[in-house]
């Protein structure tokens, strides 16, 4: 039993350390060539290889374990309440992150401007935010949180895997110095409340990922088009208003948890 305890702690670990170096080969190898030839070339090789990566790491990790498919992590095509999951999703991220925006407008927060939004801007978030929101949620929640979840039980994993996901966004804010420590501790704080709505939502839909996976495009969708991505772009208080690192991320959050649950005891009357 105990050894057997051991070796799924080691596989989580080693999981976790993979996400590592997944997670790093853009700030440690694309980001280094910015103002070179080889930027272009290779930001976009490391573009596709990234997601090719964060697919096949938790398919290799379910055949070692005896699976032959993705779906015992929650990704069945054919779920009947497939669409119903999706759909909840898709509203309550949506909601919550137009609970940030109008927090900017009505406060004054700095909003990306109207001008600078068209439908190459739109085409091409929908072109990294769908598998972006469909390979993050297969690794962080479909994998990493379930296999936690034996572990420890739903709760502490929810609080683990919420932390693993938060601290491996760590891209954002590296070199240390870029933005204040201050912006970092509400951003890795952000992030893991965030994961922590997208376990909820994983597991009140019975350990399914398209709850998840919707709410994850509709907040990232609305995050990045309406706000400039700080700290790639600086805005005026970023700690108040700027979508992931200010405090109104709190709230909007707290706005798609109620959501999450109050529409997931609806579906599950």
């Amino acid at each position: 039993m105990v050894g057997a305890i051991t070796k799924r702690a080691l596989r989580i670990l080693l999981f976790i350390g993979i996400m590592f170096l997944i997670v790093s080969l853009s700030p440690f190898v694309v980001r280094p060539l910015q103002g070179t030839n080889l930027y272009p070339l290779v930001g976009s090789v490391v573009f596709f290889l990234t997601f090719f990566l964060l697919y096949i790491t938790p398919l290799s990790f379910v055949n070692w374990e005896g699976e032959d498919s993705l779906g015992p992590l929650g990704l069945n095509i054919d779920d009947e309440k497939m669409n119903i999951d999706l759909s909840i999703g898709l509203v309550s991220g949506a909601i919550s992150a137009f609970f940030v925006v109008l927090m900017a407008i009505v406060f004054g927060g700095t909003l990306r401007p109207l001008s600078e939004i068209g439908s190459n801007l739109i085409m091409g978030q929908i072109i990294i935010t769908i598998p972006t929101a469909l390979l993050e949620e297969l690794c962080y929640r479909g994998y990493l949180l379930s296999r936690m979840t034996q572990l420890i039980g739903r709760r502490m994993a929810i609080i683990g895997s919420s932390a693993v996901f938060s601290l491996l966004h760590f891209s954002w804010w590296i070199p240390l110095g870029s933005v204040s420590m201050l912006l970092v501790i509400l951003f890795t704080l952000n992030i893991a409340m965030g994961g922590i709505v997208l376990g909820v939502g994983y597991f009140r839909t019975g350990n399914k990922l398209w709850l998840p996976i919707g709410f994850h495009f509709s907040w990232n969708m609305v995050g990045y088009i309406m706000f400039p991505q700080f700290p790639l772009v600086p805005v005026e208080m970023p700690y108040l208003y700027q979508i992931e690192w200010g405090l109104t991320t709190i709230p909007g959050f707290l706005i798609g948890l109620v959501m999450v649950l109050v529409l997931t005891r609806k579906k599950n009357r």
